[in-house]
């Protein structure tokens, strides 16, 4: 099992940010390119091969382009680019184009795209799955996925918009960072990291329902989100590697909705500042070969959104 759950942190910097783009990819996987360039530009597919070409959104800046290469007979194509494209979303990308092989347009989709060179990238032209995304900042990604015999092949584009220097105004100085202190564990880290686990919810494993208790966690998103209204979190189910991805996935998703319901029903927060997604068993904090580091992989954790 431990194939399936390993991961790597991939952190792509955008110039002059210090937000990062997190994935995890599967254990087995061995980065094999990786090229940055800060002025680059990116025709980003946003539809099918048809009428001679693919079309396309040009997007420019700080272009960084990654290849893994993927040992594991087990992973899909498909469940390769559903792993990744999860993450991306709960990360606040939204979904401009997705295919599979023939529905891209094939042979004439590959070629009529940006494909880093082989042997490091390989599309199966029978077998590949495409996404690109992207934010309202102008930030943008794709993921090309394809298999061959007991290879899988990810290609990761990013492209992080970098500023315009012609728009900045002489003189001016920008303002001071505000630092705010909560006394709260969960808050000190949701707040100053943008995240935090909420470790006194417990999960069996296989199951999402939430044991009635009086989490202390709850209780500080709770009076957090009363004290700030225009404040959105994104609850983030994650499991075990226990089982299939699909069913991980909806499990995970059942778990971060039982803790909506409990903020929501039990605590009084409008249903409005929260979300809730799953993520299943792709980005595990500890070791899937224990039964320790199993419960620690089974929990929920808050994300705090952009206002």
């Amino acid at each position: 099992m431990k194939r399936f759950c390993t991961s790597v942190l991939v952190g792509l910097l955008a110039a002059g940010q210090a937000a990062a783009l997190d994935l995890a990819v599967p254990a087995g996987a061995n980065l094999v390119l990786s090229e940055t360039s800060d002025n680059d530009s990116y025709n980003m597919p946003i539809g099918p091969y048809a009428d001679g070409l693919v079309p396309t959104e040009p997007v420019s800046g700080r272009t960084s382009v990654q290849v893994w290469q993927v040992e594991n007979r087990d992973l899909t194509s498909r469940s390769l680019l559903d792993m990744l494209k999860a993450q991306v979303a709960l990360q606040g990308f939204e979904t401009v184009y997705s295919c599979t092989t023939l529905k891209c347009g094939g042979f004439d989709f590959r070629f009529g795209t940006r494909v880093a060179p082989g042997p490091e990238m390989y599309v199966n032209l029978r077998d590949f799955r495409f996404t690109s995304a992207q934010k309202d900042s102008g930030e943008a990604l794709s993921l090309l996925v394809s298999r061959q015999d007991s290879h899988g092949f990810i290609q990761l584009i990013h492209v992080a918009p970098t500023p315009d220097a012609d728009t900045e105004t002489e003189g001016t100085t920008a303002a001071p960072a505000v630092t705010v202190s909560y006394a709260t564990p969960v808050l000190k880290e949701l707040v100053g990291k943008g995240h935090a686990v909420l470790s006194d919810l417990t999960f069996e494993s296989g199951k999402s329902q939430l044991a009635t208790a009086d989490h202390a966690s709850l209780k500080a998103l709770a009076e957090y989100l009363s004290e700030n209204p225009s404040r959105r979190i994104l609850l983030v189910g994650h499991t075990d590697a226990t089982g299939s991805l699909d069913g991980n996935i909806a499990v995970s998703r059942s778990r971060a909705q039982s803790v909506r319901d409990a903020l929501v029903r039990d605590l009084g927060v409008p249903a409005a500042q929260i979300e809730a997604q799953g993520a299943g068993y792709v980005a595990p904090v500890a070791s899937n070969e224990t039964e320790e580091g199993r419960t620690a992989n089974r929990r929920v954790e808050a994300v705090l959104m952009p206002e």
